[in-house]
């Protein structure tokens, strides 16, 4: 075989692998989610992957219907909302469902300590380790008249999450859920003060490690 016929054989490989790739990553997933019927808004956020599994999230099985707020409380800056600029491996989202606490490590430094709610018994938190994957601002159930602000999810794409407190559709806290902060509440994801949830979705990027223990 010649140089010139290895040279091509090799250029073909390589389109292979960048078709495969291109299929993987962004078709296969649009057709996926087109034949389970989800609707998907890509959010804007810098940090966000380009798709996710946002056919439901852990909460009593909500249905993501939007990634944005388009109202006064849309996020204006992403960059101005962050304190911590730092890289995904700086970082450490450390949930300890034990004591319903989430620590957030940046260079093994505590930097944001904050009370949850993670799932009740036979709807537990997953234990493990985990990534920081898609986001967005906000989603609401109406079998279930509830949401949530600032979801950030960290495992299955959209199915496991932080996010605010539930609310209702006019984006109110609902209070006899809040009242649950501290304690286990939810269907799996892990519950966060409004400004906490925020604070997560404003600072973690993508790809960000999580560990969940007992």
């Amino acid at each position: 075989m010649s140089k010139r016929e290895i040279g091509i054989l090799v250029l073909i490989m390589v389109g292979i692998t960048l078709l495969g790739f291109i299929f993987g990553r962004v078709i296969l997933p649009r057709i996926i989610m087109w034949s389970i019927g989800s609707k998907v808004e890509l959010p804007d956020d810098p940090y966000a992957l380009e798709l996710g599994n946002q056919s439901h999230v852990c909460d009593d099985d909500f249905q993501v219907t939007d990634g944005r707020i388009e109202d006064e409380e849309q996020v204006q800056s992403e960059t101005e909302n962050r304190e911590y600029m730092a890289e995904p491996e700086r970082l450490l989202i450390d949930v300890d469902v034990s004591v319903q606490v989430v620590k957030v490590f940046m260079d093994e430094e505590l930097i944001k300590e904050m009370a949850a709610s993670t799932g009740v018994e036979g709807h537990e938190t997953p234990l493990g380790t985990f990534e920081i994957q898609n986001r967005g601002l906000w989603f609401f159930n109406e079998k279930y008249g509830q949401g949530a602000k600032y979801w950030v999810s960290f495992k299955d794409w959209g199915i496991y999450l932080f996010h605010s407190l539930a609310m209702d559709k006019d984006r109110e806290v609902i209070e006899e859920e809040a009242e649950k902060l501290g304690q286990p509440a939810s269907h799996g994801c892990i519950r966060l003060k409004v400004e906490d949830a925020k604070w997560i979705y404003d600072n973690i990027p993508e790809k960000t490690k999580v560990l969940i223990h007992d």
